[in-house]
């Protein structure tokens, strides 16, 4: 099969929008205005919170400059879900799913001056695998599950075998964790380098600058010329240069924004929505299609490996209080483990409604009797479970559902540790609950999440039905056969306890009107490649 230019996403991600909030309902805004020319120059300030790291390959969240830098084979248009060529210009696939070959764009470069080939492709697969084995990338190896082996056609094209069918690997390809960095990077630098200081690329712009836990900085590519077709101009950024200042505050951030310290704010926290409309900032949206956010379990827990219990705080959490207590307008109330706006999303809201009646009677035939002091207790445990978490903005959200699972006689404990604490305590399996989303429009975001060959949650075999699925729908080529295995195994994650999620996720940015061009790439990352500001 030949595909070029465009391929058709098995279903739209039409759904998955972009809202614009301006002052008084004003559509003009940071996201586009045609009234104006773009102009180049000029430096912007972006408030964000902690980095995780900058190797998208390693680290699956909390990256804003990454994006910036890595570029990929395809793309994924944000408001279609259509995948279309980019740094590959086109495509065979083999019959039976298991081979693909690319046929690369001549003359792009990294900015270190490196040719970006068929052989710096194969080098970039062959060490996410390596990564994999290692455990520092869950999700991009997930992406690459059965890969046997890359190989180098000529210099512009490659030929990339897997062992089984890979229905989703074109959407992969899309995803920053397989950007393509340069073989010098590779070569050259430690994973621990490259986490803490960024990799080289062939995107728009060029890491300058890494002050761990202050700020990175980025500037921009002037030969630049192969550009993403989702981006509205061809060519260079329109900016110099991009500071991205870490604020892990919500206060702070917001503080900063409305005193002009910083141009933009990312991750809006809802009590400062009004405020920041009220001085006559724009707000951009953009939801998240993929795993929503949620609490994992660790299922290897004492506690939590009994199913009573997950099922009995499965039905202890109340969403909607949850959403109207702590959230605003861009988050929407979670109905099923995938977001609204996934392609394969099944409704499953009657499954997540809030029962504390049924949830007592699941603990009570359980053996878990309420205690002098409220709390349950079981062949002398206490049916108490921890949350560990770092970001300050959610902990409003751990507090309201410590006081619901109180209600049932769950102890319900907050653990604030940084992000670092955090990352090592799942490596070592040293947790009960952690929460957080995971972002992909496939069906496959379930293995990465859910697979314990690559889920950072689940690292050894739990339910053999589940995983069983997870590998079946991973390799089924007919959509429809693979949108019913996504439906069952949705089902048994929710039904089961194997997560409970909290709340559907959405990306927001807000900015003066002077600063034009904010936008988004799919899943929901803000991108600057468009950005550009008035005199």
């Amino acid at each position: 099969m030949n595909f070029g230019p465009k391929l058709r996403a098995a279903t739209a991600l039409a759904a998955s929008v972009l809202v614009l909030a301006g002052c008084g309902g004003n559509a003009e805004s940071a996201s586009s205005d045609e009234s104006s020319t773009p102009r180049s120059g000029g430096s912007i300030t972006v408030g964000i919170i902690p980095a995780c790291g900058l190797d998208k390959a390693q680290t699956s969240g909390c990256n804003f400059a990454n994006v910036e830098v890595v570029d990929n084979l395809t793309e994924q248009l944000p408001d279609t879900g259509e995948v279309v060529p980019w740094l590959a210009e086109s495509w065979d696939i083999a019959d039976d799913g298991k081979s693909y070959t690319f046929h690369l764009k001549d003359g792009v470069t990294f900015s270190n001056g490196e040719t970006l080939d068929a052989a710096a492709v194969k080098l970039n697969f062959d060490n996410v695998v390596e990564l994999g084995k290692q455990g520092r990338a869950f999700q991009s190896s997930a992406y690459l599950q059965g890969y046997r082996e890359s190989v180098v056609v000529d210099p512009l094209t490659l030929r990339v075998d897997f062992d089984i069918a890979k229905a989703g690997f074109l959407q992969a390809l899309s995803e920053k964790p397989l950007g393509i960095i340069a073989p010098e990077t590779i070569t050259t630098k430690t994973p621990e380098d490259r986490l803490a200081f960024g990799v080289i690329g062939s995107g728009p712009f060029v890491i300058d600058e890494v002050v761990p836990d202050q700020k990175i900085v980025v500037s921009r590519r002037d030969d630049y010329e192969w550009s993403s077709p989702k981006n509205d101009h061809t060519g260079p950024a329109y900016l110099d240069q991009v500071t991205f200042q870490i604020l892990p505050e919500d206060l702070v951030r917001t503080g900063a924004l409305l005193s002009g310290q910083i141009q933009v704010s990312t991750t809006i926290p809802s009590n400062d929505v009004d405020s920041i409309r009220g001085q006559g900032f724009d707000i951009v949206s953009r939801s998240s299609a993929g795993v929503v956010y949620t609490y994992y379990p660790n299922v290897t827990d004492p506690i939590l490996s009994d199913e009573a219990v997950r099922k009995a705080l499965q039905l202890s959490l109340d969403r909607q209080e949850i959403h109207d207590t702590v959230f605003n307008e861009f988050q929407t109330v979670p109905s099923s483990i995938l977001s609204t706006t996934h392609p394969n999303y099944t409704d499953l809201s009657d499954d997540l409604s809030q029962n504390q009646d049924e949830a007592r009677r699941i603990l009570d035939d359980a053996g878990w009797r309420e205690g002098s002091d409220g709390v349950r207790e079981k062949d002398g445990r206490k049916l108490s479970v921890a949350i560990q978490f770092s970001a300050n903005g959610d902990k409003p959200i751990h507090e309201l559902a410590q006081q619901q699972l109180r209600a049932v006689g769950i102890d319900f404990q907050l653990q604030q540790i940084t992000a670092a604490e955090a990352l090592a305590n799942r490596n070592s399996g040293q947790w009960q609950l952690q929460y957080g989303n995971l972002t992909r429009p496939d069906a496959d975001v379930l293995v990465s999440a859910f697979d314990p060959t690559y889920s950072n949650y689940f690292k050894a075999s739990y339910d053999p039905e589940l995983e069983g699925l997870l590998d079946t729908q991973a390799s089924e080529l007919d959509d429809t056969k693979r949108g019913e295995l996504a439906d069952r195994i949705q089902q048994i994650i929710v039904e089961r306890g194997y997560a409970f999620p909290v709340t559907e996720g959405s990306q927001t940015q807000a900015a003066p009107p002077t600063v034009h061009g904010l936008s988004f790439q799919a899943p929901w990352w803000p991108s600057f490649v468009d950005a550009w500001i008035e005199e």
